[in-house]
């Protein structure tokens, strides 16, 4: 049975114990006491060193611990070390999730569903439908009140039986010895996971907004040093936005969306140019070249560079044309665009779809209009040659 310290002491990250066993082989240790916590409860394993082993992973069998390293450590005495960063985020959110869980609940009846600690945010499930914002406003500000009071966060060890008829939060999963997490005069709830010593430790407390999960709704969250790397990105994002648009952040929310309608309208203008090029373009092709023996005039273009959509849009603007046919290839991204005029006789995406098939490429599109893709750039020009010439020379 593995001894697990950080029951007793969270902060607890240097210690000395012996290997006494491996699991599956000897990249799986087992000690006979530990302060490695393991993957449980929602809360993420912690990470550090046996010897000069990485511990990578930490799994709970129940009687005991295994440390997942990536070097084989020998029977024996040995030392441990926990990654102190890991294990104060975790202690931070933890803790921080038990908080909002309990605020949530006596405030607003929110019931916590489920938890779940992230390497990012976390994010709490409550049993309700719908939260208002001006909740999430109050309990954010509830919660960092707390934060601010410095409460104790004490760690007990109770009969199941006797802790729920004292108060617990969600009755035990367990019967016998549990370990009751309480935060003084907030919550009281069994738990296994590592946690500060007061609140003042979580640092500061963030929400993230809900959604909508079935019928419960998530909350996502931050907390501590993750609400100041937070801020920091934030603000370096905001920084260089201005520095871009050249202005002050303050101004940002003002010529951002002006901006942004000024682009639009732009995109609309360039469009309707787009769309009158194209035009232009096919029936100058069609004019300049003569029809052949059949009386349809037979179209193929072939741009080095050319916006995608005028080229579709130049497809599109054969069908009022008379006895016409259209391909054009291009190689940025390897594509084939097939037209027919409304009197043609030919579907445009039944023809291509059929040669394309026959030289290991994909397409189809309505009766006017179609495009598709081929594995190479001679594929492309024979698919092209196919559906403009069909068998004619």
């Amino acid at each position: 049975m593995t001894d697990r310290l950080y029951y007793h002491d969270a902060a607890l990250l240097d210690f000395d114990a012996t290997v006494i066993e491996y699991g599956n082989d000897a990249l799986h240790v087992v000690l006979d006491r530990t302060a490695f916590y393991p993957t449980s409860g929602g809360q993420p394993h912690d990470i550090g060193h046996l010897g000069n082993s990485r511990v990578v992973d930490v799994i709970d069998e129940g009687a005991r611990i295994v440390h997942v390293v990536d070097a084989p450590v020998g029977l024996g005495p040995v030392h441990g070390h926990v990654d102190g960063a890991r294990r104060r985020d975790h202690m931070q959110q933890h803790t921080a999730q038990h908080l909002l869980s309990a605020l949530a609940s006596d405030r607003f009846g929110w019931d916590t569903v489920s938890v779940h600690f992230g390497p990012t945010h976390s994010t709490i499930e409550f049993d309700v439908a719908a939260a208002p914002e001006q909740n999430l406003i109050a309990l954010q500000r509830a919660a960092n009140d707390v934060v601010a009071q410095a409460r104790p966060v004490l760690v007990s060890f109770e009969d199941a039986a006797a802790a729920e008829a004292a108060g617990l939060r969600k009755p035990p999963a367990r019967t016998g010895l549990i370990r009751v997490i309480s935060i003084a005069d907030i919550d009281r709830s069994a738990c296994g996971g590592t946690h500060v010593t007061r609140t003042s430790e979580i640092g500061p407390m963030l929400l993230l907004g809900m959604e909508k999960i079935r019928t419960h709704v998530r909350m996502g969250f931050l907390a501590g040093d993750r609400v100041l790397a937070h801020a920091r990105e934030n603000g370096a994002a905001l920084d260089a936005l201005a520095l871009e648009m050249e202005c002050a952040v303050t101004e940002l929310t003002t010529l951002v969306p002006a901006k942004h309608r000024e682009i639009k309208a732009l995109r609309e203008q360039l469009a309707t140019l787009e769309a009158e090029v194209a035009v232009s373009r096919v029936r100058a092709m069609f004019d300049a070249i003569g029809p052949s023996d059949d009386g349809v005039r037979r179209i193929v273009y072939r741009p080095d560079a050319e916006s995608p959509s005028i080229v579709r849009q130049m497809a599109q603007a054969v069908a009022p044309l008379e006895r016409a046919v259209f391909a054009a290839v291009t190689q940025t991204p390897p594509t084939i665009y097939f037209a027919t005029s409304a009197d043609s006789a030919l579907h445009a995406g039944a023809t291509l779809k059929a040669a394309l098939g026959t030289v290991g490429g994909r397409g189809g599109g309505s009766e006017r209009v179609a495009q598709g893709t081929a594995p190479s750039a001679d594929a492309l020009e024979q698919a092209a040659r196919t559906v403009v010439y069909g068998d004619r020379p």
